[in-house]
């Protein structure tokens, strides 16, 4: 864990302890100024954690475990102040965890890789159950995995952002492809984990293009999913960009070219418990044709819903953007 971040939880629970101390003294005015500084300390320890990108479900599951232990540690000294703040807070946690963790997390989209399905500001709410639920925090799958569609708009970690990951990790496949192909993805690779890796990885949303197993294929902006192309249609054409409908297995959604890569060749072949995940904004996207595969293992949940957007600080939210995820 982070220093600063040790130091202050280390400060938050010194303080706990004096704010005990004066409310069993009944030293109001002591005990008020304990919780305001309290509050600061808590408001930096937020800060921290979304600086340092730490799971905030995991987060939670913490605070919500300080609750219990509060409850029960303010009735075993029978202080019933305590005692009744750590009844609510736990309660109060205890349900935005579960809501967080097992049903639906808020997620933020930052950048412009998913237009023009995605906006950056679009605040997103995805299905925490849609591939199996997991312990909060962690990988580890309290049901069977469910696994990821072609055409879903998953959030998942790619290997990229992971330090330990190696570029097999990423693309078990390496050692068939020729020397170049190899030694292209080695660098492209390397280069972008050296920029973009954290300990725990960073959270990405794109389209499910490839499931295991699947022989996928990119020509220029053409897609060939076990030999047979997938269904694509003009719908809008200027110098600035193209708006194309696309069609996989069922799903119907609309990508965005700019005719940057007319010219574009990849292949991959599926590993199993691997996905090949895109950018809806095909010339604008840093996606598997870069980083390779995503694992299973790191699914986050499916991207359902738009539920605000909230294009900048100087704005106003809106809701007219509200929809189902294509």
């Amino acid at each position: 864990m982070n220093t600063a971040l040790s130091l202050l939880i280390l400060t938050e629970l010194v303080l706990f302890s004096f704010w005990v101390s004066f409310a069993k003294k009944d030293k109001k005015k002591y005990k008020d100024l304990i919780s305001g500084v309290m509050f600061l300390v808590a408001l930096v320890i937020l800060y921290q954690v979304f600086k340092l990108n730490l799971d905030f479900g995991l987060v939670l599951s913490f605070a919500t475990l300080f609750a219990a232990v509060s409850w029960a540690f303010g009735k075993v000294i029978a202080l019933k102040e305590l005692e009744a703040e750590g009844r609510s807070y736990f309660l109060i946690l205890l349900v935005i965890t579960c809501i967080r963790s097992f049903a639906y997390e808020p997620y933020q989209i930052p950048s412009r890789s998913m237009v023009p399905g995605l906006q950056v500001g679009d605040f997103v709410l995805v299905n925490k159950y849609a591939y199996g639920i997991k312990f909060p925090g962690t990988n580890v799958l309290l049901t069977d995995l469910t696994p990821p569609k072609r055409n879903d708009v998953a959030v998942f970690i790619p290997p990229h952002t992971l330090c330990d990951t190696t570029p097999t990790d990423a693309r078990p496949d390496l050692s068939k492809l020729s020397t170049a192909e190899s030694q292209l993805f080695l660098n492209k690779f390397t280069n972008l984990q050296k920029n973009r890796c954290t300990s725990l990885g960073v959270k990405f949303v794109k389209r499910v293009i490839g499931i295991p197993g699947d022989k996928v294929e990119i020509k220029g902006y053409e897609i060939f999913i076990n030999g047979k192309k997938i269904d694509q249609k003009l719908l809008t054409s200027s110098s600035e960009e193209n708006l194309i409908e696309e069609t996989i297995d069922e799903g119907v959604h609309i990508i965005r070219t700019l005719g940057l890569s007319d010219f574009a060749q990849h292949k991959w072949t599926v590993p199993q418990g691997s996905y090949l995940a895109i950018g809806d904004n095909r010339d604008n996207s840093l996606d598997s044709r870069a980083w390779g595969y995503f694992s299973e293992d790191y699914l986050i949940g499916r991207a359902d819903f738009i539920w605000m957007h909230w294009a900048s600080f100087s704005s106003l939210p809106s809701l007219s953007r509200n929809q189902h995820i294509q």
